[in-house]
């Protein structure tokens, strides 16, 4: 019971950080066009099946990918969550999105890595603090679409979390383009 209240307390103060900066951001990233009404969710490009076989996770509950609302919505932001991840597309974002992002993240005192082979830039950030639940995740850009994907997990950790976080990604990226 504590670990699940420490785990949402912990989702909340990461989903209202990411929110702020996604915030700042609203005005450079628009709404979706008209022409673009069937832009994709944060939850329909998640193909559950391949998530499971790819992680090994499995979906206790049985309810598939559930969409949840940013902390603060913005047009063209989404959310979803499924297998423990956290999802939040941002359709349309341009590269300022992406840039102010990881400043927001490293004025917050994350620690970024660099990551290659995924979209047309990602990077890894996390909470180096120690301690049960802390924040990975992975931010990335392809196409006009940006994506934040993120789970919580042990400060000794994090480092097994990312890859599986570069796993998904690469997983849902082309549904991106």
């Amino acid at each position: 019971m504590r670990r699940s209240i420490r785990l949402s307390l912990g989702t909340l103060i990461v989903a209202e950080a990411l929110a702020a900066a996604a915030h700042s951001t609203e005005v450079r990233t628009g709404t979706i066009p008209a022409g673009q009404a069937g832009a994709p969710t944060a939850c329909s490009i998640i193909d559950a099946e391949q998530l499971k076989r790819l992680t090994g996770r499995t979906d206790v509950l049985k309810r598939g990918p559930m969409k949840g609302d940013p902390a603060s919505p913005a047009e063209g932001r989404t959310g979803c969550s499924y297998l423990g991840f956290i999802f939040e597309l941002n359709t349309p974002a341009k590269r300022e999105w992406f840039d102010e992002t990881r400043s927001f993240l490293v004025n917050s005192r994350a620690k970024i890595q660099p990551v290659s082979g995924v979209g047309d830039g990602a990077f890894y950030w996390w909470d180096p603090k120690p301690g049960y639940t802390r924040p990975v995740g992975i931010v990335l850009r392809a196409g006009t679409s940006g994506l934040m994907i993120m789970d919580m997990t042990s400060s000794d950790s994090i480092d097994v979390v990312k890859p599986e976080l570069l796993t998904v990604a690469k997983a849902v990226v082309p549904k991106l383009r």
